[in-house]
C-alpha cells in the first residue's frame, strides 16, 4: 500500500506569495509528487489550511478529496507492475482529470522509460544508451530493424567505442524490446537474426609475488585504507566492491560473511545468490580498523550516498603505490610528484580476477571448487541440483590462497 500525504513547498513561492500544495505519493519504488493545483499562504495543520487561508474550508474539502481519490487509485491491484511514472499519470488522469500522453514510439524515449523501472545505478546506464540512440537516430522507434542496428553499431565503432562497449548498448536495446513486447508496445522484435558481438575480456590479474610487495609497501598514510579495501575484497574470495561496501554488521556473523549476490547476466536475466564466505584473521583486522557509526561492516560507507566515488578513489590510489620521487613540473619547480607503481594496472576487481587466478594456476584448485568461492552459478545438468554445496571446501580454498599469498605459506 502505497502512503500519500500533503506536503507545502515553502522553498518555491508563487507569484502571489503563496505555496503550491503537492501530494507524496510513497512506496517501495521510491516517491514522486502530484501538484494538486491548490495553494496556501502557510503550513498545513495535518491536513487542514489555516484559518488564514481565503476559502480554507473549501480547500480542506477539496484536499481531503484528492486523498482519498489517490489512495483509491493505489489499491487498486492492477497498479502493481506499474512504474512510478505511470502511476503518476494515472492518478494525474482519475483524480485531477489531467489529460494523458499517449506513450511515444521514438526509441530513446522507450529506453527512458524502461531506465525507471531499474535503480538509480542501472538507471543511469540506460539514460547513457538512450542519449547515444537519440545522438545517432532521433526518429528511432520501435519498429527498428536489423539493418538499423547495424548502422547503430558500426556508428558507434566509428565514434572510437570497443566491441564490448558496443555490445553493452546493443544489450540494453534488446532488453528494452522485450519489456516492450511483454507491455503490448510492439510486437516487432529485430534481435531474432542479429548476433551481438563480444570480445573476451583479458583478466587484470596479479601475481602473487606482485600481491606480496603490495601488501608489505610501507605505503602512504592517504593510501593506507584504499590498499586496506583492496586486501579485504581479495582475502573474502574477491567480493565484488559494490557488494563489499553495501555490507551491515548484522552479514557477518559467527565467523563468516553471508550475503546476497545480484547480477545480469549476458542474457540479462536477473540471477540471485547467497553466499557465505569465512574471515580469516587477515580480513578481521581490517575490518576492525574502520569500524561504522551507521550500521555498516565498513565505515567507508559513512555519509555516503553512493560507492562510485569511494571506488573511483580507490583505483586511482591503488595505481600510485611504490617508489616515489619529486621532479620538476611545467614551470621548473621540484614540486611534481612522479610515481613508479608496483602494479600499475590495478583495479579494485583485480583482487577478483587474481583470487581465481591464483587458485586455479598456483594451487591447482577446481572450477567447481573456485566458483563456489566467486559466488558463480553451476548448472550445466539437473544432476548439479541435488549436490549440497559444501561450505567446508568454500572455507578451506580461502584459507589456501591467503595463506599462499600473505600468510607465508609455502603451498
Amino acid at each position: 500500500m502505497k502512503k500519500i500525504y500533503p506536503y507545502v513547498n515553502m522553498t518555491r513561492a508563487n507569484a502571489d506569495g503563496s505555496y503550491s500544495v503537492f501530494l507524496i505519493v510513497k512506496g517501495a519504488k521510491g516517491r514522486f509528487f502530484v501538484n494538486t493545483g491548490l495553494s496556501t499562504c502557510d503550513k498545513l495543520v495535518e491536513r487542514s489550511f489555516p484559518k488564514s487561508d481565503p476559502n480554507w474550508k473549501r480547500k480542506t474539502t477539496l484536499l481531503g478529496k484528492y486523498l482519498a481519490d489517490a489512495e483509491a487509485v493505489c489499491i487498486n491491484a492492477d497498479i502493481a507492475d506499474l512504474t512510478d511514472a505511470e502511476l503518476k499519470q494515472k492518478i494525474q488522469a482519475e483524480v485531477f482529470g489531467v489529460e494523458q500522453k499517449q506513450p511515444t514510439s521514438v526509441l530513446s524515449n522507450i529506453i527512458l522509460q524502461f531506465a525507471e523501472t531499474k535503480k538509480d545505478a542501472t538507471k543511469s546506464i540506460y539514460a547513457l544508451t538512450a542519449r547515444k540512440v537519440a545522438e545517432f537516430d532521433r526518429n528511432a522507434s520501435l519498429e527498428a530493424d536489423t539493418d538499423w542496428l547495424d548502422r547503430f553499431r558500426t556508428h558507434l565503432m566509428d565514434g572510437g567505442m570497443g566491441i564490448n562497449g558496443v555490445a553493452k548498448d546493443l544489450r540494453n536495446i534488446r532488453a528494452v524490446f522485450n519489456w516492450a513486447r511483454r507491455k503490448g508496445m510492439t510486437q516487432n522484435y529485430p534481435f531474432f537474426d542479429f548476433k551481438i558481438v563480444n570480445e573476451e575480456t583479458v583478466p587484470n590479474n596479479i601475481s602473487a609475488e606482485d600481491l606480496r610487495k603490495l601488501h608489505d609497501y610501507p605505503c602512504e598514510s592517504w593510501q593506507k585504507p584504499y590498499v586496506d579495501f583492496f586486501f579485504l575484497s581479495f582475502f573474502l574470495a574477491g567480493i565484488n566492491p559494490v557488494d563489499l561496501l553495501s555490507l551491515r554488521k548484522e552479514n557477518y556473523k559467527d565467523g563468516h560473511i553471508t550475503f546476497v549476490r545480484q547480477k545480469t547476466n549476458k542474457e540479462g536475466a536477473h540471477t540471485i545468490r547467497t553466499v557465505t564466505l569465512p574471515v580469516l584473521p587477515e580480513a578481521k583486522e581490517i575490518i576492525d580498523r574502520y569500524p561504522s557509526e551507521e550500521g555498516w561492516l565498513l565505515g567507508f560507507m559513512d555519509c555516503r550516498n553512493d560507492y562510485r566515488s569511494f571506488a573511483r578513489g580507490c583505483n586511482d590510489a591503488l595505481c600510485k603505490v611504490g617508489p616515489t620521487k619529486k621532479v620538476k613540473d611545467k614551470v621548473g619547480k621540484l614540486r611534481k610528484m612522479e610515481y613508479n607503481p608496483i602494479c600499475p594496472d590495478i583495479t579494485l576487481y583485480s583482487a577478483r580476477y587474481s583470487f581465481g587466478s591464483i587458485a586455479a594456476n598456483d594451487l591447482d584448485i577446481s572450477e567447481r571448487t573456485i566458483g563456489m568461492c566467486l559466488g558463480h552459478s553451476w548448472s550445466k545438468n539437473v544432476t548439479c541440483r541435488y549436490m549440497a554445496h559444501d561450505q567446508s571446501k568454500v572455507d578451506a580454498v580461502v584459507k589456501r590462497v591467503v595463506e599462499y599469498v600473505v600468510g607465508g605459506a609455502n603451498l
